[in-house]
C-alpha cells in the first residue's frame, strides 16, 4: 500500500471527513449534479463510464445507469468491497485504483468528481495527458468560495482548490454547472458557503 492509499484508507476508517466520501457528496447538496449528469448521460447517448474516484457512492446509486456499462475506481480497498456487496450488478463493477491513469479503460465519459484537487500538479498533469481516450470527461473540483483560485502545488493526497481552467493546467472546458452546500433560505443572506464546486466539460 503506497502513502496516499494508506493517507485515504485512514480516512475513511477514522471518518475524518464525517460523511464517508465527504459533505459534498451527500445526496442533499448533489441533487442539482445527479440532475445535470443523468441529462448528459441520456442527450449524449453514454453507453460506457469510467468513474475515477467514485467513492462511496451516496449520491451515485440515485442515477439511473440503466443501459451503461459502468465501471468504477477508488484507490480505497475497504470502500471499492463495500461497493462490490452494495451495488455491483452485471453492468455495474468496481475494481481498486492502481494509481496510474493510464491503467483506466476507455470509455465514451470519463467522470472525476473531487479527485485532482487531492493530487499534486504531476499527477493533475498525468492524468489529463489521458482525456485524449475519452470523447468526454466531467470533472469536478472545489474552488475558491471567497476569491480567485490559485492552482497552488501540493502533495499527493493533501487538498488545494483547484480550478483546471487556471495555469498551470490551462484546458479547454465549458461548465456545465457549479453547487455549494445546501443553506436553509433565511440564512443565506447572512452566511458564506463553506465550498463551491464547478463542473467542468471536456470534449474531444
Amino acid at each position: 500500500m503506497n502513502e496516499m492509499e494508506t493517507q485515504f484508507e485512514e480516512i475513511y476508517f477514522k471518518n475524518k471527513w464525517l460523511y464517508g466520501s465527504g459533505e459534498g457528496s451527500l445526496p442533499e447538496h448533489t441533487r442539482g449534479y445527479v440532475s445535470v449528469l443523468q441529462k448528459f448521460l441520456r442527450e449524449h447517448c453514454i453507453t460506457t463510464v469510467v468513474d475515477m474516484g467514485c467513492g462511496d457512492w451516496q449520491f451515485s446509486k440515485l442515477i439511473d445507469w440503466s443501459g451503461i456499462t459502468y465501471d468504477g475506481f477508488d484507490i480505497v480497498s475497504s470502500v471499492i468491497g463495500e461497493n462490490q456487496k452494495r451495488f455491483s450488478s452485471n453492468t455495474v463493477k468496481f475494481h481498486l485504483y492502481s494509481g496510474n491513469p493510464g491503467k483506466l479503460p476507455a470509455a465514451d465519459l470519463l467522470i472525476a468528481k473531487d479527485v485532482l484537487q487531492h493530487l499534486s500538479d504531476g499527477a493533475v498533469k498525468a492524468f489529463l495527458r489521458e482525456l485524449k481516450r475519452y470523447k468526454y470527461a466531467i470533472i469536478t473540483n472545489c474552488v475558491n468560495p471567497d476569491s480567485a483560485t490559485v492552482n497552488a502545488d501540493i502533495e499527493d493526497g493533501g487538498f488545494r482548490y483547484l480550478d483546471l481552467r487556471l495555469p498551470p493546467f490551462s484546458i479547454e472546458a465549458e461548465e456545465l454547472f457549479s453547487f455549494t452546500n445546501q443553506r436553509p433560505i433565511f440564512t443565506r443572506l447572512f452566511s458564506k458557503p463553506r465550498w463551491v464546486k464547478k463542473v467542468l466539460l471536456v470534449q474531444n
